[in-house]
């Protein structure tokens, strides 16, 4: 049974779930992902599909169904491709325009439910508990009040593109966490996320697996770093102005972090946009 809990003065909120405790790759029985093709009757219906029509079939190049172990009332998976192991940095970038594309079009069917949020676990580090590469949606009561940080001002750029552009705020909680907005312009801005055409699809998902790719490089080459694997989470916040933020879980975080929910960066935004920028 899922509850909405706050704390004695209503300014944080959790979610109560006994269920999560069980869900697939964490309950210690046998194994078949129920992402790959050919095993869709192991999850619930779904409810979007792009590739053949063949509803709960196989065929399907991105597949969205219901969280059989699900956080929140509504609950969406996001299978990335059929390969069981390869993430968005090893996709062909027609792939991931595919996800980023499946990512709009949910957030605008939900968006009229809730309060809507889309991210993406990569790695037992991030908190994910299936391999197979996948993100999620999740639609909050408007009752509950996020502390979803809100856009930080666009400084120590790492690249710029068409339509976004990729930096290291000064508040990065995180060392080499990367924000990616839109780039100004008079002629044009988007203001939600699920606003964006075809070509911003493109230039996000080109540089979504870029800003990864290099990620990666750091974690792989610095001791401190890759004596653990590669995870990240990322996340959309899709409403006006929208961002995409990724957290490299190169860390962990400590008592001074979960005492003072005060995070400690031992990595300044300046050199981790000059080394991303470098890589």
């Amino acid at each position: 049974m899922i509850k909405y809990i706050h704390n004695a003065n209503n300014s944080r909120w959790l979610v109560g779930n006994p269920d999560r405790l069980h869900r697939t790759g964490v309950d210690g029985k046998p194994f078949r992902c129920p992402f790959c093709e050919g095993n869709e009757g192991d999850t619930p219906p779904e409810v979007y599909r792009i590739g053949k029509d063949i509803v709960n079939g196989p065929g399907w190049q991105v597949r969205v169904v219901p969280n059989k172990f699900n956080i929140t009332e509504i609950h969406e998976v996001i299978i990335h491709s059929t390969d069981h192991e390869k993430s968005i940095e090893d996709l062909p970038i027609s792939q991931i325009e595919l996800i980023v594309k499946t990512y709009k079009e949910r957030i605008n069917a939900l968006k009229e439910k809730g309060q809507v949020y889309m991210f993406s676990n990569f790695a037992q580090s991030s908190g994910a508990s299936l391999i197979h590469p996948h993100s999620q949606i999740v639609v909050l009561p408007p009752s509950v009040k996020p502390n979803t940080l809100e856009l930080q001002p666009v400084m120590n750029i790492i690249e710029q593109n068409n339509n976004f552009v990729a930096y290291c705020p000064e508040f990065s909680e995180w060392p080499y966490e990367v924000w990616m907005t839109q780039v100004s312009s008079s002629t044009f801005q988007v203001q939600n996320f699920w606003e964006i055409g075809d070509r911003e699809i493109k230039d996000l998902a080109l540089m979504l697996q870029k800003m990864l790719k290099k990620l990666k490089v750091i974690h792989d080459r610095e001791p401190q770093f890759n004596k653990k694997p590669y995870g990240y989470n990322f996340y959309i916040y899709p409403y006006s102005p929208f961002y995409l933020r990724i957290i490299p879980r190169f860390i962990e975080r400590a008592g001074f972090e979960l005492s003072t929910r005060i995070m400690v960066n031992s990595v300044s935004p300046e050199k981790a946009a000059s080394d991303l920028k470098n890589v």
